[in-house]
């Protein structure tokens, strides 16, 4: 026998938004009520007298992260922005007498919940727009970056993609680098940002707990910190000599491609941790002040290097009598790879994009 799932005791008469999986009737979907309050519902339990569903009341852009797959299912309902589910046991006989239960995540067998895991994977926008970096960080868990770009010109309104890519892929790079040093490895896998409008939004791929520090967030702190010393020669060369010289190298691009197109900008970082964020502000003049600190920097650290560790497939030992010669095994080099902190843009707020002329 079916049970009518949308007269819902205590939500009142709701709308089915889409249909997840179907059997005999919906088991994973998404509703809303007629205050305009989006829920996921899911069939967890039947016998021969009662059905049991789960409701866990979701915010827009939670909703739209658990149907790209940034949210898995377990994770959807097993922490719920609330703090609380809502339980609901319809008897066969009389559906009139359905129960409605607040209840907490730890009350909830495992068995009641989609394998971990498990998720969606629609093809949509995360977002459809540029949504507050606070929602974004607390609901979806993931550190937030904010770029504001001023670009000097006539045409306030749009950013010359020429530009934006040049920008925002010297800008990975430092991330990647400093990430590589958080690390402690040699190697990372590459990866590709695409370009948005000037005011641009970056989160980071990977989601956090709140009470944790991210390999993204911890980068990120780190290149913040290096852009608040632009002013300052001593602090920016104390906090640039704590990180390899390929990072030195890779913020000295990053702050040329910068220096060259804008005329100012704005970072704020937004994290899931309540207790993590940071803003700078940084001008054209601090950008050419950090460049000609980091170049000297860069020259005095080129004379001095000597030596350059590379990692290839064979290696070989000396020892007082003997020479030992062998190959290193494709999964030792395999360890060194991996994926350091990455970036997205989100989405742009309201700016078009022009091709830059030639």
């Amino acid at each position: 026998m079916m049970v009518d799932i949308l007269n819902i005791t205590g939500l009142g008469r709701l709308e089915i938004v889409e249909t997840y999986v179907y059997y005999d009737q919906p088991v994973l979907f998404s509703c809303k009520s007629a205050a305009g309050h989006f829920y996921l519902g899911v069939a967890t339990d039947k016998n021969d007298e009662y059905e049991t569903l789960l409701y866990v009341r979701v915010s827009v852009e939670r909703l739209n992260l658990i149907r790209s797959g940034a949210i898995d299912l377990h994770d959807a309902f097993a922490e719920p922005e609330d703090g609380f589910l809502l339980q609901e046991i319809i008897p066969y006989e009389d559906q009139t007498q359905s129960r409605m239960e607040l209840i907490q995540p730890d009350q909830i067998s495992e068995d009641m919940l989609p394998m971990s895991g498990e998720r969606l994977d629609l093809e949509i926008e995360t977002l459809s727009e540029l949504t507050d970096s606070e929602e974004i960080a607390k609901y979806g868990k993931r550190e937030v970056l904010n770029l504001t770009l001023n670009f000097d010109g006539p045409f306030r309104l749009e950013a010359p993609v020429t530009a934006l890519s040049q920008i925002l892929g010297n800008f990975q790079n430092v991330i990647n680098a400093i990430g590589m040093h958080h690390f402690n490895v040699k190697r990372i896998n590459e990866d590709i940002i695409g370009a948005g409008a000037f005011d641009i939004q970056l989160v980071s791929t990977d989601t956090t707990d709140f009470s944790e520090s991210s390999e993204c967030g911890d980068a990120i702190e780190k290149f913040l910190n290096l852009l608040a010393a632009a002013s300052n020669k001593e602090q920016l060369k104390s906090h640039i000599e704590e990180l390899p010289s390929s990072v030195a190298k890779d913020y000295t691009a990053f702050l040329k491609s910068l220096n060259e197109y804008v005329i100012d900008a704005k970072f704020k970082w937004v994290s899931p941790n309540p207790n993590r964020g940071q803003t700078v502000h940084l001008s054209n003049h601090q950008m050419q002040e950090a460049i000609e600190v980091l170049e000297k920097y860069n020259e005095e650290t080129s004379r001095s290097s000597h030596i350059t560790n590379k990692l290839t497939e064979r290696f070989q030992m000396e020892a007082t009598d003997e020479t030992f010669k062998g190959i290193i095994p494709d999964q030792a080099i395999q360890m060194s790879k991996i994926t350091t902190p990455q970036l997205a843009i989100l989405a742009s707020r309201r700016n078009t994009i022009a091709s830059q002329s030639e």
